[in-house]
Protein backbone atom coordinates (compact mmCIF):
# COMPACT_ATOMS: atom_id res chain seq x y z
CA UNK A 1 0.00 0.00 0.00
CA UNK A 2 3.12 2.30 1.15
CA UNK A 3 4.31 1.28 -2.33
CA UNK A 4 1.18 2.44 -4.37
CA UNK A 5 0.87 5.71 -2.71
CA UNK A 6 4.40 6.73 -2.85
CA UNK A 7 3.99 5.61 -6.83
CA UNK A 8 0.53 7.66 -7.16
CA UNK A 9 2.37 10.63 -5.67
CA UNK A 10 4.98 10.49 -7.69
CA UNK A 11 2.68 10.93 -11.18
CA UNK A 12 0.66 13.72 -9.62
CA UNK A 13 3.80 15.59 -8.52
CA UNK A 14 3.88 16.99 -12.01
CA UNK A 15 0.41 18.31 -12.02
CA UNK A 16 0.24 19.49 -8.42
CA UNK A 17 3.70 21.58 -8.97
CA UNK A 18 1.90 23.68 -12.34
CA UNK A 19 -1.44 23.95 -10.48
CA UNK A 20 0.54 25.25 -7.19
CA UNK A 21 2.80 27.70 -9.68
CA UNK A 22 -0.48 28.94 -11.71
CA UNK A 23 -1.62 30.05 -7.77
CA UNK A 24 1.28 31.38 -7.04
CA UNK A 25 1.30 35.18 -7.31
CA UNK A 26 4.76 35.52 -6.88
CA UNK A 27 4.99 33.50 -10.30
CA UNK A 28 2.85 35.38 -11.91
CA UNK A 29 4.51 38.42 -10.64
CA UNK A 30 7.80 37.18 -12.72
CA UNK A 31 6.33 36.18 -15.74
CA UNK A 32 4.92 39.61 -16.20
CA UNK A 33 8.64 40.75 -15.59
CA UNK A 34 10.01 38.34 -18.03
CA UNK A 35 7.00 39.90 -20.79
CA UNK A 36 8.15 42.95 -20.47
CA UNK A 37 11.95 42.03 -20.93
CA UNK A 38 11.30 39.80 -23.80
CA UNK A 39 8.91 42.58 -25.28
CA UNK A 40 12.09 44.88 -25.61
CA UNK A 41 13.98 41.86 -27.30
CA UNK A 42 11.25 40.92 -29.90
CA UNK A 43 10.12 44.66 -31.05
CA UNK A 44 13.30 46.18 -31.44
CA UNK A 45 14.79 44.07 -34.18
CA UNK A 46 11.04 44.66 -35.76
CA UNK A 47 11.31 48.75 -34.88
CA UNK A 48 15.05 48.83 -36.50
CA UNK A 49 13.70 46.79 -39.57
CA UNK A 50 10.49 48.23 -40.03
CA UNK A 51 11.04 52.02 -39.54
CA UNK A 52 13.06 54.41 -41.54
CA UNK A 53 16.17 56.33 -39.49
CA UNK A 54 14.09 59.49 -38.84
CA UNK A 55 10.68 57.53 -38.16
CA UNK A 56 12.82 55.59 -35.40
CA UNK A 57 14.38 58.90 -34.18
CA UNK A 58 10.62 60.33 -33.92
CA UNK A 59 9.32 56.63 -32.21
CA UNK A 60 12.06 57.89 -29.32
CA UNK A 61 10.69 61.06 -29.06
CA UNK A 62 7.54 59.90 -28.48
CA UNK A 63 8.55 57.02 -25.97
CA UNK A 64 10.02 60.47 -24.22
CA UNK A 65 7.24 63.00 -24.46
CA UNK A 66 4.87 59.62 -22.86
CA UNK A 67 7.17 59.82 -20.15
CA UNK A 68 5.68 62.92 -18.66
CA UNK A 69 2.82 60.53 -16.91
CA UNK A 70 5.53 59.48 -14.42
CA UNK A 71 6.28 63.04 -13.10
CA UNK A 72 2.64 64.67 -13.22
CA UNK A 73 1.30 61.26 -10.44
CA UNK A 74 3.30 63.52 -8.03
CA UNK A 75 3.27 59.82 -6.25
CA UNK A 76 -0.75 59.87 -6.04
CA UNK A 77 -1.15 56.13 -7.01
CA UNK A 78 1.22 54.41 -4.21
CA UNK A 79 -0.35 56.81 -1.97
CA UNK A 80 -4.14 55.81 -2.72
CA UNK A 81 -3.18 52.72 -2.96
CA UNK A 82 -1.69 52.46 0.90
CA UNK A 83 -5.38 53.85 1.47
CA UNK A 84 -7.29 50.91 0.34
CA UNK A 85 -5.29 48.72 1.99
CA UNK A 86 -5.72 50.72 5.21
CA UNK A 87 -9.78 50.88 4.33
CA UNK A 88 -9.60 46.72 3.20
CA UNK A 89 -7.87 46.42 6.87
CA UNK A 90 -11.16 47.71 8.14
CA UNK A 91 -9.86 51.59 8.62
CA UNK A 92 -12.53 53.68 9.69
CA UNK A 93 -11.13 57.17 9.34
CA UNK A 94 -7.87 57.89 7.38
CA UNK A 95 -5.05 60.80 8.34
CA UNK A 96 -2.77 63.36 6.38
CA UNK A 97 -0.09 61.28 7.84
CA UNK A 98 0.35 58.39 10.75
CA UNK A 99 -2.36 56.33 11.68
CA UNK A 100 -6.00 57.20 13.01
CA UNK A 101 -6.25 56.68 16.63
CA UNK A 102 -9.43 55.32 15.93
CA UNK A 103 -10.01 51.22 16.11
CA UNK A 104 -10.37 49.44 13.33
CA UNK A 105 -13.27 47.64 11.88
CA UNK A 106 -13.28 43.72 12.02
CA UNK A 107 -14.11 43.87 8.09
CA UNK A 108 -13.54 45.90 5.35
CA UNK A 109 -14.51 49.23 5.08
CA UNK A 110 -16.53 48.93 1.80
CA UNK A 111 -17.85 52.52 2.52
CA UNK A 112 -14.44 54.24 2.60
CA UNK A 113 -13.45 51.92 -0.21
CA UNK A 114 -16.26 53.41 -2.77
CA UNK A 115 -15.18 56.92 -1.36
CA UNK A 116 -11.60 56.23 -2.38
CA UNK A 117 -12.31 54.72 -6.13
CA UNK A 118 -14.11 58.27 -6.92
CA UNK A 119 -11.60 60.35 -5.23
CA UNK A 120 -9.10 58.61 -7.67
CA UNK A 121 -11.27 58.75 -10.58
CA UNK A 122 -12.13 62.69 -10.55
CA UNK A 123 -7.91 62.69 -9.75
CA UNK A 124 -6.90 60.76 -12.78
CA UNK A 125 -9.73 62.52 -15.26
CA UNK A 126 -8.56 65.45 -14.22
CA UNK A 127 -4.96 64.74 -14.76
CA UNK A 128 -5.54 62.78 -18.09
CA UNK A 129 -6.63 66.19 -19.07
CA UNK A 130 -3.31 67.96 -18.16
CA UNK A 131 -1.46 65.18 -19.64
CA UNK A 132 -3.34 66.13 -23.28
CA UNK A 133 -3.12 69.73 -22.93
CA UNK A 134 0.68 69.34 -22.08
CA UNK A 135 1.30 66.56 -24.96
CA UNK A 136 -1.02 68.50 -26.98
CA UNK A 137 1.10 71.90 -26.86
CA UNK A 138 3.92 71.38 -25.85
CA UNK A 139 4.63 67.99 -27.18
CA UNK A 140 3.08 68.77 -30.05
CA UNK A 141 5.79 71.79 -30.34
CA UNK A 142 8.28 69.49 -30.26
CA UNK A 143 7.28 66.80 -32.79
CA UNK A 144 6.64 69.92 -35.24
CA UNK A 145 10.26 70.59 -34.72
CA UNK A 146 10.98 67.56 -36.72
CA UNK A 147 8.26 65.92 -37.92
CA UNK A 148 9.05 67.10 -41.78
CA UNK A 149 12.40 64.79 -41.36
CA UNK A 150 9.62 61.83 -40.94
CA UNK A 151 8.74 59.66 -44.10
CA UNK A 152 5.23 61.13 -43.65
CA UNK A 153 4.21 63.85 -42.30
CA UNK A 154 0.64 63.50 -42.63
CA UNK A 155 1.27 59.74 -40.99
CA UNK A 156 3.38 61.08 -38.02
CA UNK A 157 0.93 63.46 -36.80
CA UNK A 158 -2.20 61.01 -37.23
CA UNK A 159 0.68 58.36 -35.30
CA UNK A 160 1.21 61.59 -32.17
CA UNK A 161 -2.75 62.16 -32.05
CA UNK A 162 -3.29 58.43 -31.35
CA UNK A 163 -0.33 58.65 -28.91
CA UNK A 164 -1.45 61.35 -26.71
CA UNK A 165 -4.86 59.31 -26.73
CA UNK A 166 -3.18 56.57 -25.64
CA UNK A 167 -0.98 57.83 -23.02
CA UNK A 168 -4.68 60.00 -21.62
CA UNK A 169 -6.02 56.28 -21.36
CA UNK A 170 -3.40 54.68 -19.77
CA UNK A 171 -3.20 57.44 -17.40
CA UNK A 172 -7.29 57.26 -16.41
CA UNK A 173 -7.73 53.44 -17.07
CA UNK A 174 -4.86 52.36 -14.90
CA UNK A 175 -6.30 53.63 -11.87
CA UNK A 176 -8.96 50.41 -11.95
CA UNK A 177 -5.80 47.97 -11.62
CA UNK A 178 -4.29 49.97 -9.13
CA UNK A 179 -7.25 49.42 -7.00
CA UNK A 180 -7.87 45.96 -8.10
CA UNK A 181 -4.49 45.30 -6.83
CA UNK A 182 -4.69 46.68 -3.55
CA UNK A 183 -8.21 45.49 -2.77
CA UNK A 184 -5.67 42.11 -1.95
CA UNK A 185 -6.50 40.95 -5.84
CA UNK A 186 -2.80 41.15 -6.45
CA UNK A 187 -2.96 37.81 -8.51
CA UNK A 188 -6.23 38.90 -10.37
CA UNK A 189 -4.40 42.05 -11.38
CA UNK A 190 -1.32 40.94 -12.13
CA UNK A 191 -2.99 38.31 -14.80
CA UNK A 192 -4.48 41.11 -16.63
CA UNK A 193 -1.43 43.05 -16.62
CA UNK A 194 -0.06 40.32 -18.06
CA UNK A 195 -2.27 39.42 -20.22
CA UNK A 196 -2.87 42.78 -21.61
CA UNK A 197 0.83 42.67 -22.12
CA UNK A 198 1.21 40.01 -24.42
CA UNK A 199 -1.95 40.88 -26.73
CA UNK A 200 -0.15 44.51 -26.75
CA UNK A 201 3.09 43.12 -27.75
CA UNK A 202 1.43 40.84 -30.43
CA UNK A 203 -0.70 43.45 -31.94
CA UNK A 204 2.07 45.96 -32.11
CA UNK A 205 4.24 43.20 -34.15
CA UNK A 206 1.15 42.85 -36.28
CA UNK A 207 1.12 46.08 -37.24
CA UNK A 208 4.51 46.92 -37.69
CA UNK A 209 4.89 43.93 -39.98
CA UNK A 210 1.84 45.51 -41.81
CA UNK A 211 3.56 48.72 -42.43
CA UNK A 212 1.50 50.64 -39.73
CA UNK A 213 5.23 52.28 -38.83
CA UNK A 214 4.51 54.95 -35.82
CA UNK A 215 0.79 53.81 -35.44
CA UNK A 216 1.59 50.36 -34.40
CA UNK A 217 2.55 50.84 -30.62
CA UNK A 218 -0.31 53.64 -29.91
CA UNK A 219 -2.77 51.64 -31.30
CA UNK A 220 -1.71 48.75 -29.35
CA UNK A 221 -1.07 50.86 -25.98
CA UNK A 222 -4.65 52.79 -26.77
CA UNK A 223 -6.64 48.93 -27.57
CA UNK A 224 -5.11 47.31 -24.26
CA UNK A 225 -5.10 50.18 -21.76
CA UNK A 226 -9.13 49.67 -22.77
CA UNK A 227 -8.70 45.90 -21.96
CA UNK A 228 -7.18 46.64 -18.48
CA UNK A 229 -10.03 48.40 -17.90
CA UNK A 230 -12.89 46.76 -19.10
CA UNK A 231 -11.41 43.94 -16.93
CA UNK A 232 -9.83 44.99 -13.76
CA UNK A 233 -13.37 47.45 -13.37
CA UNK A 234 -15.30 43.76 -13.58
CA UNK A 235 -13.26 42.24 -11.02
CA UNK A 236 -13.09 45.72 -8.76
CA UNK A 237 -17.17 46.32 -8.54
CA UNK A 238 -17.54 42.44 -7.94
CA UNK A 239 -15.48 42.97 -4.63
CA UNK A 240 -17.63 46.04 -3.95
CA UNK A 241 -20.72 45.07 -4.62
CA UNK A 242 -21.35 44.50 -0.53
CA UNK A 243 -22.02 47.86 -0.35
CA UNK A 244 -23.67 50.32 -2.64
CA UNK A 245 -22.09 52.91 -4.56
CA UNK A 246 -22.64 56.51 -3.07
CA UNK A 247 -24.54 59.12 -4.01
CA UNK A 248 -22.00 61.62 -2.94
CA UNK A 249 -18.59 61.90 -1.81
CA UNK A 250 -16.74 64.55 -0.22
CA UNK A 251 -13.67 64.14 -2.92
CA UNK A 252 -11.80 67.31 -2.21
CA UNK A 253 -11.42 66.30 1.94
CA UNK A 254 -10.30 62.88 1.03
CA UNK A 255 -8.08 64.42 -1.93
CA UNK A 256 -6.15 66.68 1.04
CA UNK A 257 -5.56 63.65 3.03
CA UNK A 258 -3.84 61.80 0.38
CA UNK A 259 -1.99 65.03 -0.79
CA UNK A 260 0.69 65.82 1.71
CA UNK A 261 1.92 62.18 1.30
CA UNK A 262 1.65 62.22 -1.94
CA UNK A 263 3.80 65.08 -3.04
CA UNK A 264 6.26 64.20 -0.87
CA UNK A 265 6.42 60.29 -2.63
CA UNK A 266 6.48 61.93 -5.79
CA UNK A 267 9.55 64.02 -5.03
CA UNK A 268 11.13 61.28 -3.57
CA UNK A 269 10.53 58.95 -6.95
CA UNK A 270 11.63 61.69 -8.84
CA UNK A 271 15.09 62.58 -6.93
CA UNK A 272 15.87 58.86 -7.50
CA UNK A 273 14.71 59.16 -11.15
CA UNK A 274 16.92 62.10 -11.87
CA UNK A 275 20.15 60.92 -10.12
CA UNK A 276 20.09 57.84 -12.07
CA UNK A 277 19.43 59.66 -15.06
CA UNK A 278 22.33 62.47 -14.44
CA UNK A 279 24.78 60.14 -13.51
CA UNK A 280 24.09 58.30 -17.21
CA UNK A 281 24.50 61.83 -18.59
CA UNK A 282 28.09 62.06 -17.13
CA UNK A 283 29.39 58.87 -18.28
CA UNK A 284 28.30 59.75 -21.19
CA UNK A 285 29.80 63.28 -20.87
CA UNK A 286 32.94 62.88 -19.45
CA UNK A 287 33.54 58.90 -21.12
CA UNK A 288 31.96 58.82 -24.28
CA UNK A 289 28.94 56.43 -26.26
CA UNK A 290 30.73 53.13 -26.06
CA UNK A 291 31.58 53.45 -22.15
CA UNK A 292 28.28 54.74 -21.01
CA UNK A 293 27.05 51.48 -23.04
CA UNK A 294 29.25 49.18 -20.96
CA UNK A 295 27.92 51.28 -17.38
CA UNK A 296 24.19 50.99 -18.96
CA UNK A 297 23.82 47.47 -19.47
CA UNK A 298 25.66 46.75 -16.34
CA UNK A 299 23.36 49.21 -14.28
CA UNK A 300 20.33 47.56 -16.07
CA UNK A 301 21.43 44.29 -15.37
CA UNK A 302 21.65 44.70 -11.45
CA UNK A 303 18.21 46.63 -12.24
CA UNK A 304 16.89 43.64 -13.50
CA UNK A 305 18.22 41.76 -10.40
CA UNK A 306 16.70 43.78 -7.91
CA UNK A 307 13.31 43.76 -9.25
CA UNK A 308 13.10 40.30 -9.74
CA UNK A 309 14.02 39.70 -5.74
CA UNK A 310 12.04 42.40 -4.90
CA UNK A 311 8.60 40.45 -6.30
CA UNK A 312 8.56 38.33 -3.17
CA UNK A 313 7.62 41.52 -0.65
CA UNK A 314 5.66 43.30 -3.60
CA UNK A 315 2.91 40.30 -3.95
CA UNK A 316 2.15 41.30 -0.30
CA UNK A 317 2.08 44.61 0.43
CA UNK A 318 -1.40 45.09 0.08
CA UNK A 319 -2.04 42.60 3.06
CA UNK A 320 0.70 44.18 4.89
CA UNK A 321 -1.41 47.70 4.58
CA UNK A 322 -3.72 45.80 6.14
CA UNK A 323 -2.24 44.06 9.08
CA UNK A 324 -0.53 47.42 9.65
CA UNK A 325 -4.46 49.44 10.03
CA UNK A 326 -5.77 46.48 12.24
CA UNK A 327 -1.98 47.23 14.61
CA UNK A 328 -1.41 43.39 14.49
CA UNK A 329 2.54 43.34 14.67
CA UNK A 330 2.44 39.77 15.43
CA UNK A 331 0.77 38.46 11.92
CA UNK A 332 2.69 41.34 10.09
CA UNK A 333 6.29 40.19 11.52
CA UNK A 334 5.32 36.63 10.13
CA UNK A 335 4.43 37.59 7.21
CA UNK A 336 7.15 40.57 6.49
CA UNK A 337 10.30 38.33 7.86
CA UNK A 338 10.19 36.00 5.24
CA UNK A 339 9.63 37.79 2.24
CA UNK A 340 12.85 40.23 3.42
CA UNK A 341 15.15 37.30 3.61
CA UNK A 342 13.64 35.64 0.29
CA UNK A 343 14.30 38.89 -1.62
CA UNK A 344 17.67 38.97 -0.04
CA UNK A 345 18.53 35.64 -0.78
CA UNK A 346 16.75 36.07 -4.60
CA UNK A 347 19.31 38.96 -4.93
CA UNK A 348 22.62 37.20 -4.04
CA UNK A 349 21.48 34.13 -6.31
CA UNK A 350 20.89 36.10 -9.24
CA UNK A 351 23.59 38.82 -9.06
CA UNK A 352 26.04 36.13 -8.74
CA UNK A 353 24.44 34.07 -11.86
CA UNK A 354 24.90 37.67 -13.46
CA UNK A 355 28.62 38.55 -12.92
CA UNK A 356 29.21 34.65 -13.19
CA UNK A 357 27.44 34.11 -16.22
CA UNK A 358 26.33 37.37 -18.06
CA UNK A 359 29.83 37.66 -19.91
CA UNK A 360 29.73 34.49 -21.78
CA UNK A 361 25.45 34.94 -22.54
CA UNK A 362 26.60 38.69 -23.96
CA UNK A 363 29.49 36.87 -26.46
CA UNK A 364 26.69 33.51 -27.12
CA UNK A 365 24.53 36.28 -28.60
CA UNK A 366 27.16 37.65 -30.65
CA UNK A 367 27.00 40.98 -29.27
CA UNK A 368 30.25 42.94 -29.04
CA UNK A 369 29.08 44.79 -26.25
CA UNK A 370 30.25 44.20 -22.17
CA UNK A 371 30.11 44.68 -18.85
CA UNK A 372 31.83 46.47 -15.98
CA UNK A 373 35.30 44.81 -15.42
CA UNK A 374 35.02 42.33 -12.47
CA UNK A 375 35.61 44.10 -9.63
CA UNK A 376 33.47 47.20 -10.57
CA UNK A 377 30.84 44.77 -11.15
CA UNK A 378 30.94 42.96 -8.18
CA UNK A 379 31.04 46.67 -6.31
CA UNK A 380 27.98 47.98 -8.15
CA UNK A 381 26.05 44.52 -7.15
CA UNK A 382 26.90 44.96 -3.64
CA UNK A 383 25.67 48.54 -3.84
CA UNK A 384 22.81 47.49 -5.73
CA UNK A 385 21.88 44.98 -2.63
CA UNK A 386 22.12 47.78 -0.22
CA UNK A 387 19.98 50.10 -1.95
CA UNK A 388 17.21 46.92 -2.92
CA UNK A 389 17.29 46.46 0.85
CA UNK A 390 16.92 50.11 2.06
CA UNK A 391 14.21 50.49 -0.87
CA UNK A 392 12.37 47.04 0.85
CA UNK A 393 12.37 48.89 4.53
CA UNK A 394 11.40 52.40 3.06
CA UNK A 395 8.45 50.82 1.43
CA UNK A 396 7.89 49.36 4.44
CA UNK A 397 7.68 52.62 6.42
CA UNK A 398 5.92 54.39 3.99
CA UNK A 399 3.11 51.79 4.59
CA UNK A 400 2.75 53.38 7.82
CA UNK A 401 1.67 56.57 6.38
CA UNK A 402 4.89 58.35 6.70
CA UNK A 403 8.12 59.55 4.87
CA UNK A 404 11.03 60.09 7.01
CA UNK A 405 13.24 58.83 4.93
CA UNK A 406 12.34 61.85 2.19
CA UNK A 407 15.66 64.34 2.82
CA UNK A 408 18.07 62.37 3.97
CA UNK A 409 17.47 60.22 0.61
CA UNK A 410 17.21 63.42 -1.84
CA UNK A 411 20.30 64.61 0.37
CA UNK A 412 22.06 61.13 -0.45
CA UNK A 413 21.45 61.71 -4.34
CA UNK A 414 23.02 64.65 -4.11
CA UNK A 415 26.11 64.11 -2.36
CA UNK A 416 26.74 60.50 -4.58
CA UNK A 417 26.35 63.00 -7.74
CA UNK A 418 28.67 65.50 -6.05
CA UNK A 419 30.98 62.43 -5.62
CA UNK A 420 30.86 61.43 -8.79
CA UNK A 421 31.31 64.37 -10.81
CA UNK A 422 34.57 64.47 -8.66
CA UNK A 423 35.78 60.95 -8.82
CA UNK A 424 35.55 60.96 -12.99
CA UNK A 425 37.87 63.78 -13.23
CA UNK A 426 40.34 61.69 -11.40
CA UNK A 427 43.77 60.25 -13.13
CA UNK A 428 42.59 57.23 -14.44
CA UNK A 429 38.97 57.71 -14.23
CA UNK A 430 36.88 54.85 -15.34
CA UNK A 431 33.16 54.64 -15.86
CA UNK A 432 33.90 51.94 -12.53
CA UNK A 433 33.99 54.88 -11.01
CA UNK A 434 30.36 56.30 -10.66
CA UNK A 435 29.70 53.47 -8.86
CA UNK A 436 31.55 55.19 -5.26
CA UNK A 437 29.17 57.97 -5.09
CA UNK A 438 25.93 56.35 -4.65
CA UNK A 439 27.52 53.52 -2.21
CA UNK A 440 29.73 55.96 -0.29
CA UNK A 441 26.91 58.21 0.15
CA UNK A 442 24.37 55.50 1.25
CA UNK A 443 26.63 53.81 3.21
CA UNK A 444 27.23 57.05 5.62
CA UNK A 445 23.67 56.91 6.64
CA UNK A 446 20.69 55.73 4.66
CA UNK A 447 21.66 51.94 3.91
CA UNK A 448 21.94 50.93 7.35
CA UNK A 449 19.97 53.76 9.30
CA UNK A 450 16.36 52.85 7.73
CA UNK A 451 16.48 49.09 7.57
CA UNK A 452 17.08 49.54 11.59
CA UNK A 453 14.22 51.74 12.18
CA UNK A 454 11.63 49.59 9.97
CA UNK A 455 12.94 46.80 12.11
CA UNK A 456 11.62 49.24 15.00
CA UNK A 457 8.61 50.19 13.44
CA UNK A 458 7.90 45.81 13.00
CA UNK A 459 8.27 45.23 16.28
CA UNK A 460 6.94 48.33 18.38
CA UNK A 461 4.95 49.69 15.85
CA UNK A 462 4.39 53.54 14.90
CA UNK A 463 4.23 54.87 18.28
CA UNK A 464 7.47 53.37 19.63
CA UNK A 465 9.88 53.19 17.11
CA UNK A 466 11.41 56.92 18.04
CA UNK A 467 11.00 58.93 15.09
CA UNK A 468 8.23 60.70 13.80
CA UNK A 469 9.62 63.05 10.88
CA UNK A 470 7.09 63.85 8.00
Amino acid sequence: MDELRRRWDVKIAPSALIRRLSESTVAWSWAFNFLRLASGVLLLPLLLRQLPKADLGMYYVFLNLSGIVIVLDLGFSPTIGRFVSYAMGGARKLTALGLSDEEPHGSPNYALLWELLLTGRIYYRFLALVTVVLLGTLGSLMVWHKVGETSSVQATWLAWAVCVAAVAAETYFNLWNIFLRNLNQVRAATRISLLAYFVRLVLASALLLSGAGLLSLPVASLVTSLMIRNLSRRRCLRVLAACPEPARVDWRGHFRTIWPNSWRLGIHFGGTYLSINANVLLCSTVFGLEATASYGLSLQIVNIVSGMAAVWPQVKWPAIGQLIARRNLEKLRQLFWPRVWLQLGTYVCLAVAAIALGPGLIRFVGSDKEMLPLAWMILLTVNGFLESNCTLWNTFISMWNQLPMLWPSLAANVVGLALNAGFVHLNGAQPGFLVLGPLLAGSVFNYWFWPRYGARLLYFGLNGAGLHAK
